[in-house]
């Protein structure tokens, strides 16, 4: 769930704001606010699990990276020796385990926590900043902010660290460029070997396009250079618009060749009675004069009452009406100037379900431009024949990616995130199962893709046929790491042999 979203409802939410004071009294208003409590953490467990809360994983332990990434090759080389020999099961690298299917967990394996490789150096004249992996945005936001700059691309959520970011090869809010592989200057990797190599477009580049999207099989990355930009002050704009239309009105808008916008996302409605039929786009162009200039980091209030808004939708139709209305008619109108920095320095909790019998859960299908409204058709018509509660709707503009060996984007695509939410339960995750298969076998029928970071309800046919170099990139990890000393959840589902 993107900062993006939450500009808009908080707007919104501060219309609604007489709502729990006033208009909803009593026992109704508190009962609806409560919805916008944030969840508790999770207790302590013996297992591990990751950001799906479905994946309850006995490891055999965990081991910390120092702060330093050449202490970190120091301290673990004893264990890569062990694991290369059978004296020890392979290894996981974990960051914040943001993802859904256990590509940061290994069952009775070791796993390894990154974030204490926090360090973040900036060259401000160069556009360069050098991060050790486990750091997250939220630690390094502030740091650029103070100069001035920006992370050029990254979630649209602070809370994972860069180093998971490169292995999922993430992408965001920006316009006109590819995932966030495209933005790296060179990276160091920690390799089954026990050797750190240098890797770039043009030193060790093979190893270099497979570490990048290759969720910690080929290495651990310690630390990376990647580009920064300017930060500024962005003037919103927002047009309201059918989904057939979207390619159309989004190229007037952010494509043509005077245009000044550097982010934009869209919002497809998820009100029943015109699921997927609507759609805003909203656009950020930057104010004059604010390019590279220290602005402060805010953000909008009432949190409380923008979660509560958006959780209350979650398992009834009259909410999500609500929450549409106040995302198209009401927030535009009230939305103000936001910094680049502060549009991105948002915790992906500020929406996470807290219910203990359901849970949310991320999709994303990278649709070829010209195909969007043939896929929003099928995928509208699975979406209701199964009865999937689809809780939100963000489009992103990625653009193709020639770096990654496992890209995603093999050409211009949009990015569809999807939100569901579904029952804590067997049949709760069979259901899931057979809504997702479909929604990939829509996305494949127009020439898509699917993401690889949230559940691996896929099938080994279908990523497949939705990644031509999932071969390729499975021989590739043989002959990097033979003896298979980094594994993960990931690589157990799909290349178990």
């Amino acid at each position: 769930m993107s900062l993006s979203h939450r500009s808009l409802l908080a707007r919104g939410a501060a219309a609604l704001g007489g709502l729990a004071a006033g208009g909803l009294a009593g026992t109704v208003a508190r009962k609806w606010m409560d919805r916008g409590k944030l969840p508790p953490a999770a207790p302590p467990s013996e297992f591990l699990d990751d950001a799906s809360t479905l994946n309850p994983t006995r490891v055999r332990g965990v081991v910390f990276a120092s702060s330093a990434p050449e202490s970190t090759a120091d301290a673990l080389r004893p264990l890569l020796r062990r694991v290369a020999d059978g004296a020890d099961p392979a290894l996981a690298v974990s960051g914040v385990r943001h993802s859904m299917g256990g590509q940061s967990l290994l069952a009775d394996g070791w796993i390894l926590e990154t974030q204490p490789m926090r360090g973040v150096t900036v060259d401000a004249a160069s556009g360069v900043m050098r991060v050790g992996a486990g750091v997250t945005w939220r630690e390094v936001i502030p740091v650029l902010n103070r100069l001035g700059l920006a992370p050029h691309v990254m979630q649209s959520n602070h809370d994972f660290t860069v180093g998971g970011s490169l292995s999922v090869n993430c992408h965001g809010l920006q316009v006109d460029h590819a995932p966030i592989s495209g933005t790296v200057r060179r990276l160091r990797l920690l390799t089954g070997d026990g050797d750190v190599l240098t890797c770039s477009p043009t030193e060790n580049p093979e190893l270099f396009r497979h570490a990048l999207g290759g969720y910690g099989l080929f290495g651990v990355i310690l630390d990376a250079e990647l580009g920064v930009v300017p930060n500024a002050l962005y003037a919103p704009g927002f047009v309201t618009t059918r989904t057939r239309d979207y390619l159309d009105v989004f190229k007037e808008r952010v494509y043509a060749p005077n245009s000044d916008v550097e982010m934009a996302y869209g919002r497809l409605s998820v009100d029943p009675d015109n699921l997927l039929d609507e759609a805003i786009i909203v656009t950020l162009v930057p104010v004059p004069g604010s390019r590279g200039t220290v602005l402060p980091l805010s953000r909008p209030g009432r949190p409380e009452l923008t979660r509560a808004i958006f959780r209350n939708s979650a398992d009834n139709e009259f909410g999500k009406k609500l929450r549409w209305w106040l995302e198209r008619d009401v927030g535009p109108r009230l939305a103000g100037r936001i910094s680049r920095n502060s549009l991105l320095d948002e915790p992906a909790r500020i929406f996470s379900g807290a219910s203990g019998s359901k849970v949310d859960v991320l999709q994303e299908y990278f649709i070829p431009q010209t195909r969007l409204p043939e896929f929003v058709q099928a995928a509208r018509d699975v979406i209701r024949r199964t009865e999937g509660n689809l809780l939100n709707v963000t489009v992103r503009d990625v653009r193709r990616d020639d770096r990654s060996v496992l890209a995603y984007a093999c050409q211009d695509v949009f990015g569809l995130v999807m939100l569901f939410e579904q029952d804590r339960s067997p049949a709760g995750e069979r259901r899931m199962r057979t809504m997702t298969r479909e929604l990939v076998d829509a996305a494949i029928a127009v020439g898509g893709s699917f993401y690889l970071p949230y559940r691996l309800h896929a099938t080994l046919d279908q990523l497949g046929r939705a990644y031509p170099a999932w071969e390729k990139f499975v021989d590739a990890k043989h002959r990097f790491d033979p003896r298979g000393v980094f594994r993960n959840g990931l690589f157990e589902r799909y290349a178990p042999s």
